[in-house]
């Protein structure tokens, strides 16, 4: 059977009621509209429970699309899991065109004895990958763009933006960085701020990690940068490396620290390709950071549905971040920008930056155990759970390929090579304080402390 394709109808329509102020009034039309539209490929309960995946609801037996105890939870923005099976979709699909049990390289994915597909919560990183495996949509990952609806209608706080490196091209080849923050800022936001300037700090503080940890030939730093999974595959799979995990915060993280560090009434809304950033931002250390997070497959649905188009709107860029800081979209980015960095920080050093990049969840898994092993002489370690880096991301509009290329390009039109040439990272810095001298990014500063994270005990 063909990829059934009635995900995307359905964050249309859930967006635009939302947006109209009629979505609980217009959930039955909703869900009437969808069965119509696709009689041969779905069920009416199936299509309910993708309604409520969209409100960021988790999918039930019984067909109800909005119950008495929905209210609080259709408001909120930390319910687990994030990924969910629709159990009714999983009836359509026989053995033979299974495919999801496979399609999750750690085993988190099983079948109950009806054929309904069930995951593993102890198992599954949240990489999302699983989704695109299941024709029948029986997979999704829950949407929190109806309570971020209702505050940006409300208009009652400032909310942010946090743009994810990744989002060059991905809303077609005429959408500059401008015009995305003029749409983005006719839908009510307050300003958007490009993540990669905040990666900038990050690569900052990761090329002094690198400085203070990696002494000798035997020493090594595992970044932490980017992506959730690749650090709770380690907590969970090689507590013995933990020690070796630089504890710096991701990019997504720091520029919601440093928002409301500069506004605490401010919510902020991460938007890139990563469906596990849902997840990072309720991590108990990280919580409280980052309040929402959409894909850009949401945020087109959401564009559309109000009838924006950002290729037609007007190019306001405001361009901050680096080279570096841009370059983190793709795998090998981020140990790019930050041995750049180290060279511009500390030209002299004796033991030269030698990284390793992997991506995809069997690769990092691998090189994970031969680095317990011993077996691999790197002594910076950059891991993405998705082929290709966060371009790779599940919830990407283009392909990988495609976005490595627009990330690349965007990357070279950057005014600086590095954040230890960009005046911005500068500006941030003597806002927080520090006036013209650097202070310092590792260790127990304050400045290290607002980038840093706690990570798991071994």
């Amino acid at each position: 059977m063909d990829q059934i394709k009635v995900k995307p109808k359905i964050l249309y329509e859930v967006a635009k009621a939302a947006w109209e102020g009629k979505l609980l009034e217009k959930r039955e039309e909703i869900c009437s509209l969808v069965c119509q539209e696709f009689p041969d490929q779905t069920n009416r309960i199936a299509v309910a429970n993708q309604i409520r995946i969209a409100m960021g609801l988790s999918p039930q037996e019984n067909g109800d699309i909005f119950g008495p105890y929905d209210e609080e939870a259709l408001m909120g923005n930390n319910a687990e899991p994030v990924i969910v099976v629709n159990p009714a979709a999983c009836r359509c699909c026989s053995p033979e065109q299974s495919t999801c049990i496979v399609s999750c390289p750690l085993g988190a994915i099983r079948k109950d004895s009806l054929g309904r597909a069930t995951i593993d919560a102890s198992l599954c990183q949240g990489e999302g990958h699983c989704l695109e495996a299941c024709a029948f949509e029986a997979l999704a990952e829950k949407s929190q763009f109806v309570p971020l609806i209702k505050l940006l209608k409300e208009k009652s706080v400032p909310i942010y933006v946090s743009l994810a490196p990744a989002f060059a091209g991905q809303f077609g080849p005429n959408v500059t960085a401008g015009k995305l923050r003029t749409a983005l800022l006719r839908l009510g936001f307050s300003e958007v701020l490009e993540t990669a300037l905040y990666a900038d700090l990050i690569t900052m503080k990761e090329a002094f990690e690198f400085n203070d940890h990696v002494k000798t030939v035997d020493d090594f730093l595992i970044t932490s940068c980017c992506c959730p999974v690749w650090i709770k595959l380690i907590e969970n799979k090689f507590p013995q490396l933990v020690e070796h995990i630089s504890p710096s915060v991701s990019p997504m993280v720091a520029s919601a620290r440093v928002i409301k560090f500069f506004n605490p009434t401010a919510k902020v809304v991460f938007i890139g390709p990563c469906i596990a950033k849902k997840s990072e931002a309720t991590l108990p250390d990280l919580a409280g950071a980052v309040d929402f997070v959409l894909t850009f497959q949401e945020l087109a649905s959401i564009f559309e549905a109000t009838d924006i188009d950002p290729s037609s709107e007007e190019d306001e860029e405001n361009s901050v971040a680096s080279w570096g800081g841009r370059v983190y979209a793709h795998t090998g980015g981020v140990s790019g920008a930050v041995e750049e960095t180290l060279t511009r920080l500390v030209p002299k050093r004796a033991q030269k930056m030698n990284a390793l990049q992997i991506d995809g969840i069997p690769d990092c898994q691998q090189a994970l155990q031969e680095i317990a092993d011993g077996k691999i002489r790197a002594n910076f370690i950059e891991g993405m759970a998705c082929k290709g880096g966060c371009v790779g991301g599940p919830g990407r509009i283009i392909s990988p390929e495609a976005g490595r290329i627009t990330v690349t390009d965007y990357a070279n039109e950057a005014a600086v090579k590095t954040p230890a040439e960009n005046p911005q990272v500068y500006a941030i810095l003597n806002r927080l304080g520090y006036g013209d001298e650097l202070p310092p990014l590792s260790g127990e500063s304050p400045m290290a402390t607002l980038l840093a994270r706690k990570l798991k005990d071994n």
